[in-house]
């Protein structure tokens, strides 16, 4: 009897677990998208990190392009500058400007190193601002803005 009662309750659990964990995916699927493009960028997985974005298909093959140039990496040109980036912070924004501009708004801290600073990559935590629409193709990052106002070097 005490076996039986055992093997139910372990049945209970792992199903509240898969259930929970389930929502918890849906709950999270904009964040999970989130560290794939950070992810993505820091391994130089270039098609994955494109398929992320919500570009046509004109301009997916147009950064595809730019992204693998063996001469644009060798340089270290744009996003190739950057040598190092971690996730520092990750929450739903708060501020106002931006909760009209998609259907998920986060504010992402990233910290970067890269080898030389620009307008856009700079060392140092830096806030992004990440809005995310869906799509038919499902959820998408539809663009990342910059608040330079937050950089720290």
């Amino acid at each position: 009897m005490i076996y039986i009662k055992r093997t139910a309750l372990a049945v209970i659990i792992v199903s509240l677990v898969t259930v929970s964990g389930f929502f918890l995916f849906k709950k999270n699927e904009a964040e999970t998208l989130i560290l794939k493009s950070i992810e993505y960028q820091k391994s130089h997985k270039w098609d994955e990190y494109v398929e992320l974005h919500n570009f046509d298909s004109e301009d997916k093959e147009h950064l595809l392009s730019f992204l693998k140039d063996s001469e644009n990496q060798a340089s270290k040109e744009g996003i190739h500058e950057i040598q190092d980036i971690k996730l520092v912070g990750m929450e739903l924004t708060s501020d106002p400007e931006f909760w009209s501009k998609g259907d998920y708004v986060y504010d992402v801290l990233l910290d970067m190193k890269v080898l030389t600073p620009s307008d856009i990559y700079m060392n140092g935590i830096s806030r992004h601002i990440f809005v995310l629409n869906k799509t038919s193709d499902g959820l998408k990052i539809e663009t990342v803005y910059l608040d330079r106002l937050y950089e720290h070097k």
